[in-house]
């Protein structure tokens, strides 16, 4: 049987430093050598040992200058003495009453092994080592590799056949990677599993797999992961995790040619293949081909789906592809709970197990962090998330607060019930429809995220015109409740946003029903809430009021344009004045919530700041162009800590540490998030595309199927098509100029005297895009 697989590998080291594009490709180079085989091109640096039949050392340079990290393949001690380090074949042979004897490539060279160069240039290298042998006094399994660089790429090309020279009886052959990583990561078909410091030491699955990396600093302070293009799936994989006391590896990950792991399958398991006692006959010359790219990269993220031509800061980059790849998708328990996803990694367990899928904000900052990935797989992902809290909602409209693994509950942990899950899910809902451009899933989710926003509005109080709430939005533990200002100020965009959703679908009537009933609770957030130089947290039935300055409160209003400019202008004097504020983005409020202001007495959110508060702050710098209190106070400080130290805890405190649970994902997506809707300022909805970054500065943004080209004198845009006109506004233009719609056969637009140009209606589909020029 012949099994074509495609398979790749990125390696990534942990820290923070400087970085600049590497602008002119420093060319291959090939270095063969009676001991080892060696390729590079200053992104890439591997070496093939031919003394131990094996690639021993990867490594590589994210900027292509040729400074190249640590490798990061095991490097630890072989507990079978076959001098295993790296990338090996292995074959497990078993005898009828007999235990196993393991076989590797890496013990010894086969006396017919050779090495051949098939291209030596500074474009290209290529080498071809055949006859690498299971065994080499006596072969089982002879292999042929071919590996090739080109200039100015990530990855190697690693085509492999390997082929039987005898029958024999086998528990299975395999090619293996030995990492010494921390965190291992699978995508199959079925969802996502994800470990580290794994008490059990494998995982067997023969599930379509989709994508496997490792990242994390473990034996070598480095990280790596692994890609996978199948054209014919292997029968199975097997990733690999251990822990501290592990002194071999700590990831990796065995694509299995021949064999079955003899232990259970899909999910973590200690037996290994010594326990095997079944083998599988193999016949004489029988064959297995693999092919795929090897990529690597000096920090931990994995680079092979990094497109060439983007330009963005390396630092953007790096954070960009920290809070997706290991953060976001990494909480994705979907291979075991479909559709579900913790707030944390597994270390080896979830902090919050067995609870997921908080709508108070979390699930959504996750759904907002995996469709901006531009990942089709993680996208997918996104969508589950969103279905499975819909199909809990209750007749009341009521959507899940969380999951207690596949139970829907409706209250929060704290016990309060809160407004945040069904605004936050309908935000989702529409989110994800908007960036996927996915309209037929929106037409038959729509009742669901009416009913659901039906459950907020029939909150509503006509003769104060504002939503009375039973619970917090977004904190679940504050005594928030009644003419609140959080959950008032969130409504106001959702149903901004579901207005436009019903627009889309001639749906006049509810379009101008949702935009009513928003804006009349402005008209009641500003008229009843506001005191002196904030808005209240709470307004009581008979009217008194509870008062924290809650800076998250506050930052909603303004972040969604509810409060007039005078007030945001008093409002943010208040806010920024605070003592721990902007510790880190941002801070809960002015005022200690005590433990009778706390459900369960439990004061744990009093005194940290959250990355959903740090949200929409930033929209709200955004709304105001400033761009030095988003850039190095906002934004900035918690990018050197993601880059630095890859996994970031739930939250900080006012001395700006670190607190509460490692390995929490909110602030890595609140990086993801601010970037795109903030820093570059993009937002593709189904009716319209903004391109207003807060900051002037060119830059050439491409995800999945956005490519964003940008400088204030000539745009360029490429959009997921969606079949009918939209609006196009572009901002940080130059002002009052005229711009030349080239694409769209010279149109002449004018920009106002702030640079900003809007067109109401544009063909904005096509491979072209748009095109428009000063």
């Amino acid at each position: 049987t012949q099994t074509m697989m495609q398979w790749t590998l990125l390696q990534v080291l942990l820290g923070l430093c400087a970085v600049s594009v590497q602008s002119a490709p420093i060319g291959c180079t090939l270095s063969v050598t009676s001991s080892s085989v060696s390729l590079s091109n200053g992104y890439v640096s591997l070496s093939f040992n031919l003394l131990h039949p094996q690639i021993d050392r990867l490594s590589g340079d994210f900027t292509g200058q040729g400074q190249y990290g640590a490798s990061v393949l095991t490097g630890g001690k072989d507990p079978m003495n076959l001098g295993r380090t790296g990338i090996v074949l292995e074959t497990d042979m078993i005898q009828t009453g007999q235990s196993v004897t393991s076989y590797a490539s890496s013990l010894a060279p086969y006396s017919g092994m050779k090495v051949t160069v098939l291209n030596n240039s500074s474009a290209l290298v290529s080498v071809l080592i055949s006859d690498i042998a299971d065994n080499a006094p006596q072969p089982f399994v002879l292999s042929n590799w071919t590996l090739t660089l080109s200039t100015n790429d990530r990855f190697f090309r690693m085509q492999t056949t390997s082929r039987s020279v005898r029958a024999f009886n086998c528990v299975g052959v395999r090619v293996s990677s030995y990492l010494g990583t921390l965190s291992t990561h699978g995508f199959f078909l079925r969802g996502v599993v994800q470990i580290m410091n794994a008490p059990n030491q494998y995982f067997a699955s023969t599930d379509p797999v989709h994508r496997i990396y490792t990242l994390g600093g473990g034996i070598v302070q480095s990280g790596i992961s692994a890609d996978f293009n199948f054209t014919t799936a292997p029968a199975e994989v097997v990733l690999l995790n251990g822990n501290a006391s592990n002194p071999f590896y700590r990831s990796g990950v065995q694509f299995v040619l021949v064999g079955s792991y003899p232990g259970p399958k899909d999910n973590w398991d200690s037996l290994g293949w010594s326990h095997a006692s079944r083998a599988v006959p193999v016949s004489e010359g029988a064959s297995w081909s693999t092919d795929g790219f090897v990529g690597v990269n000096d920090h931990d993220f994995p680079v092979l789906n990094i497109p060439q031509n983007t330009n963005l800061r390396p630092m953007d980059m790096m954070g960009f592809y920290l809070g997706i790849y290991a953060s976001s998708s990494a909480a994705l328990v979907s291979y075991i709970l479909p559709s579900h996803i913790s707030p944390t990694l597994a270390t080896p367990n979830h902090a919050y197990s067995p609870l997921y899928n908080f709508y108070d904000p979390d699930t959504y900052l996750s759904v907002a962090c995996l469709v901006y990935s531009g990942d089709t797989y993680l996208l997918n992902e996104a969508r589950k998330l969103v279905e499975l809290s819909g199909t809990g909602i209750l007749s009341s409209g009521q959507i899940p607060h969380h999951y207690e693994n596949d139970t829907p509950i409706y209250v929060a942990i704290s016990g309060a019930t809160q407004t945040g899950p069904n605004l936050f899910w309908s935000a989702a809902a529409m989110l994800y429809a908007h960036t996927s451009g996915n309209t037929t899933w929106l037409k038959e989710m729509l009742p669901t995220v009416e009913k659901a926003m039906d459950f907020v509005i029939n909150l509503y109080d006509p003769n104060m015109k504002l939503i009375k709430a039973p619970g917090p939005l977004w904190i679940d533990v504050f005594k928030r409740a009644n003419y609140t200002t959080d959950t008032n100020a969130f409504c106001v965009h959702v149903l901004t946003e579901l207005a436009a959703v019903e627009a889309l679908f001639g749906n006049q009537n509810k379009q101008q029903q949702y935009l009513q009933l928003a804006s009349s609770i402005s008209e009641g957030i500003n008229a009843h809430l506001w005191r002196g130089d904030h808005y209240i947290t709470q307004l009581n039935p008979d009217g008194t009021y509870k008062d924290f300055v809650d800076y998250d409160s506050n930052l909603l209003v303004t972040a969604f344009n509810i409060a007039p400019a005078n007030r945001t202008t008093a409002l943010l004097k208040r806010v920024d004045g605070g003592k721990c504020t902007h510790a880190r983005a941002t801070y809960v409020s002015e005022i200690f919530y005590d433990a009778a202001n706390c459900y369960l007495n439990n004061t744990g959110d009093s005194a940290v700041t959250m990355g959903r508060i740090g949200w929409v702050d930033a929209l709200t710098r955004k709304n105001i162009n400033d761009l030095t209190m988003f850039n190095e106070v906002l934004y900035t400080p918690i990018l050197k800590d993601l880059i630095t130290y890859t996994w970031l805890y739930e939250r900080y405190t006012c001395q700006g540490t670190m607190t509460h649970n490692n390995y929490y994902i909110e602030y890595p997506e609140y990086i993801v998030i601010v970037q795109r809707e903030v820093l570059y300022g993009i937002q593709v909805r189904l009716d319209s595309v903004t391109v207003d970054p807060i900051e002037n500065r060119p830059f050439r943004y491409i995800t999945g199927d956005i490519d964003i080209t940008y400088s204030p004198t000539e745009v360029r845009f490429v959009f997921p098509p969606v079949g009918f006109p939209r609006r196009l506004h572009v901002g940080q233009l130059l002002p009052s100029s005229p711009y030349k719609i080239i694409s769209h056969d010279g149109i002449v637009v004018h920009t106002d005297e702030q640079g900003h140009v809007e067109v109401d209606s544009l063909w904005l589909d096509g491979e072209g895009g748009v095109h428009m020029m000063a």
